[in-house]
């Protein structure tokens, strides 16, 4: 179950930029700046932490990712290509030789619920995010935000401590630079994102990823 949830967690949690209060904005504000672009593109870096015999690793993948209607692409470029894509209903895992295996997501289980409350966010669903998860939000006068989700339910809080999103509003818009996963093992987990571009329509490469075939 706990590789699921791994999966998830490098797919979905860019989806995530909520509010700041200080520009005006309200939490329902910036979830609708998030959803009325019909697909986000960019390049990512990750940091894991790791424990080998009791000393931290600092382990770094990066690549480009895709948030669309159709659902979340994570396509790593290096050290080792692979790419990882979660729709409403599977995740497609793609290895560094074309391979690909579907992975249904099952229903009315713990990565179900998982599922279903990440993706509320990037639908709009503060509802549901707050079922599961306590929210704190902080802004900078510049206008630089942190947000901290801190699980409620045992399922979630049983690996992990909580997240941080981190990003900024401009003109009335927000964008998310980075997610920090603080895991109960102590491997907590970094995305940085840049280089993003807001695109109407993907191209024919960017559509394949979504293609369980």
């Amino acid at each position: 179950m706990k590789k699921y949830f791994t999966v998830v967690f490098s797919i979905l949690f860019f989806i995530t930029s909520i509010n700041c209060f200080a520009s005006g904005l309200s939490v329902n504000d910036v979830l609708k700046n998030l959803t009325r672009h019909a697909n986000t593109v960019g390049e990512f870096l990750q940091e894991k932490s790791v424990i080998v015999n009791g000393k931290k690793r600092l382990l770094k993948s990066s690549g480009t990712f895709i948030i669309s209607t159709e659902g979340v692409v994570w396509n790593t470029l290096k050290p080792v290509r692979s790419v990882s894509t979660i729709t409403d209903g599977q995740i497609i895992l793609t290895n560094s030789d074309g391979r690909r295996s579907v992975l249904d997501i099952p229903a009315n289980n713990d990565f179900s619920n998982f599922s279903v409350s990440f993706s509320s966010i990037f639908k709009g669903n503060m509802e549901n995010l707050n079922n599961n998860f306590n929210v704190s939000y902080s802004e900078t006068s510049s206008g630089e935000w942190i947000i901290s989700l801190l699980p409620k339910k045992e399922n979630l809080s049983s690996f992990m401590k909580k997240i941080e999103l981190a990003g900024v509003n401009l003109n009335g818009d927000s964008r998310l630079d980075s997610v920090t996963v603080f895991q109960q093992n102590g491997e907590d987990i970094k995305y940085t994102l840049t280089k993003q571009i807001v695109k109407e329509i993907l191209s024919d490469e960017e559509k394949y990823f979504f293609e369980a075939k």
